[in-house]
């Protein structure tokens, strides 16, 4: 545990470190850039799982972004950011911590794709660090200065059995 502890603090200072050489050029400052704060739910995909734990566990997560593209003319354009995550229930819990996309095609329709490292405790308490990711969709309700939007997608991660896979319902608050 101590040194899950420790390479989780060794990422997030690397990550701060990240966004402070993050500078992006003039021509990519055409949105605000900051904070999105996600909330919700996350249905574990496996049944021993769900049967082990709780078939809805708590998820949450926070993506700063740091560099946003030009429009183009159809109005498609993407943010780059970094992301630290939550979800769990009970014991059994799994913090992403990564570089996340995601892809404007409208004011109200974008996906989100998501790369990076997660720190999960597993069914049988075993600490496991591996390859997490995930990807979805999601539907903007209010184009204005704090947009909410609903998000859908599948998140998982490798090493450990399937346990953290699963589908996602979020709200999301842009900042």
């Amino acid at each position: 545990m101590m040194m899950h502890k420790g390479m989780l603090w060794l990422i997030a200072i690397a990550v701060a470190g990240t966004l402070t050489l993050a500078t992006p050029v003039r021509a990519q400052e055409t949105k605000a850039q900051g904070f999105t704060v996600s909330v919700g739910a996350f249905f574990p995909s496996k049944k021993a799982v769900r049967d082990a734990t709780q078939d809805v566990w708590f998820s949450a997560d926070i993506t700063y972004t740091f560099q946003t593209s030009e429009p183009t003319e159809s109005g498609y354009y993407y943010d780059l950011g970094v992301f630290v995550g939550f979800y769990g229930s009970g014991d059994v819990r799994n913090i992403p911590v990564g570089l996340s996309f995601t892809g404007y095609l409208n004011e109200q329709f974008f996906y989100r794709a998501t790369a990076g490292v997660g720190f999960a405790r597993r069914l049988n308490n075993d600490d496991k660090t591996g390859f997490a990711w995930s990807i979805g969709f999601g539907y903007n309700f209010n184009a204005g200065t704090t947009p909410i939007a609903l998000f859908v997608g599948y998140s998982g991660q490798t090493g450990t059995s399937d346990e953290h896979n699963g589908f996602t319902a979020m709200l999301q608050f842009k900042f």
